[in-house]
């Protein structure tokens, strides 16, 4: 039993990785990636400056729901199972308190990070992540929902079956949990340049982890696990920009959207 969580574990890495390869290593030359925009933009009506922020987006999502396929199939995972859930106000209560109890956990670290450390921008440190920088040249009402819909994904992937697949495989529900989250939180420090961003994202991702890992193993649903992670993700992204003491610059294009 203890052979199947950690092969099932494994494959979740190298699908994982697959996973942010196929999403930034095609568009990783700034040439390449000049010649998609601008191919991109004279063959539509889209302003160029929204090519990849909307193209990215579009590979990482599908290339998300790929990995969540693969995954489901490796470990099999009930996927319509993962997607349903009772809901009851109990349910409902306990969401919401995930969705303060993950903003506070993370306040509280930034916090302690500022005590240590009070010059440091970690507003800033967020806006300047590339694909943040992307995100915000978008309309408005896009700056919200794109890293709402790319969290959606995310927690499916991570919360929904790759923790579905290790609990099939026989993994104690902590050990899912602290699993999930570590390839979870190594993802998205991946996304990182610097290491005040990879830090600061780093401390969110294992917020997240520990409160969307917990809330869906009692819900039995990944779904109120989406919707905290969902909120997070477009509340920081919109409000870190707000906040940034030097505000963030145009889109660098050395990283796909």
């Amino acid at each position: 039993m203890t052979g199947q969580v950690w092969v099932f574990a494994g494959l979740s890495v190298v699908v994982t990785a697959a996973w942010l390869a196929l999403y930034r290593l095609p568009f990783a030359d700034p040439r390449r990636r000049q010649r998609i925009r601008l191919a991109v933009a004279s063959r539509t009506s889209l302003p160029a400056k929204y090519v990849f922020p909307i193209l990215g987006t579009v590979i990482y999502l599908a290339l998300g729901l790929l990995a969540a396929a693969v995954l489901a199939w490796l470990g099999d995972v009930d996927v319509v199972g993962v997607l349903s859930w009772d809901v009851g106000w109990a349910g409902i209560g306990r969401t919401l308190l995930a969705v303060v109890g993950a903003s506070a956990l993370t306040s509280f670290a930034m916090s302690l990070l500022y005590a240590f450390a009070p010059r440091v921008d970690v507003p800033g440190a967020v806006s300047g992540v590339r694909w943040v920088q992307e995100i915000l040249v978008l309309p408005r009402r896009w700056r919200w929902s794109v890293p709402m819909i790319s969290a959606a994904v995310e927690e499916f992937v991570f919360r929904g079956v790759l923790l579905a697949g290790l609990l099939v495989a026989g993994a104690p529900a902590w050990l899912a949990v602290v699993v999930s989250g570590l390839i979870f939180t190594t993802a998205q420090v991946l996304l990182t340049e610097q290491r005040l961003q990879a830090f600061v994202l780093a401390v969110s991702s294992v917020v997240l982890s520990l409160v969307c890992g917990l809330l869906t193993i009692v819900e039995a649903s990944v779904l109120p696990a989406l919707l905290v992670h969902a909120s997070f993700a477009g509340y920081y992204t919109n409000t870190s920009a707000q906040r940034a003491t030097v505000p963030a610059g145009p889109p660098q294009m050395r990283r796909p959207g």
